[in-house]
């Protein structure tokens, strides 16, 4: 029987950990705004593989706990023969729950990775000093694509461009 609900409800690190202390196997399916799914399949009880668009393993798993809403079902007994995930449950719901914190300050300034980053008026006289991945950061950005295009462009998840992009925006780029 399927086990199924919205994300807005229980956070998804809360869902895994109810279904995964089972040791059941099967699959979580996440939807978002129609178009946006994901899966984590567990094996008897540990996460071993998870997807969200580009997105493999263990960041796929952080890029759907960041999730804030959406519906989850859980399909018991299927089953994959991936395995990109080594981590404990403990310690990726952790990195999870880490990680949904740090997006409640991120969000406030970068409510979706939908969306398309673009310079300010001002960057143009900021002075800054730049790290190698912000500066490759900037070299992505052509005010066309968004934050989650511009992540596959630089092969890093979108969470991580979006904890750049928040520091380019506090320094006024």
């Amino acid at each position: 029987m399927a086990f199924q609900g919205s994300l807005k409800e229980l956070p998804l690190p809360d869902i895994i950990q109810l279904v995964s202390v089972s040791g059941k196997t099967g699959v979580f399916s996440l939807k978002r705004d129609g178009d946006s799914q994901g899966e984590i399949f567990l094996r008897g009880g540990q996460i071993v593989h998870a997807q969200v668009g580009e997105l493999r393993g263990e960041e796929a798993v952080y890029e759907l706990a960041i999730w804030p809403e959406g519906e989850f079902v859980f399909t018991p007994g299927q089953e994959t023969n991936l395995t990109t995930i080594q981590k404990s449950n403990t310690n990726l719901l952790m990195e999870a729950a880490r990680r949904i914190d740090e997006w409640q300050v991120l969000s406030k300034r970068i409510p979706s990775t939908r969306l398309v980053p673009v310079f300010t008026n001002q960057a143009a006289t900021t002075s800054v000093s730049l790290t190698p991945q912000e500066w490759s950061l900037i070299c992505k950005i052509d005010e066309r694509r968004s934050i989650e295009e511009v992540a596959i462009g630089l092969d890093m998840s979108p969470f991580e461009v979006c904890k750049l992009l928040y520091g380019l925006i506090t320094s006024g780029l």
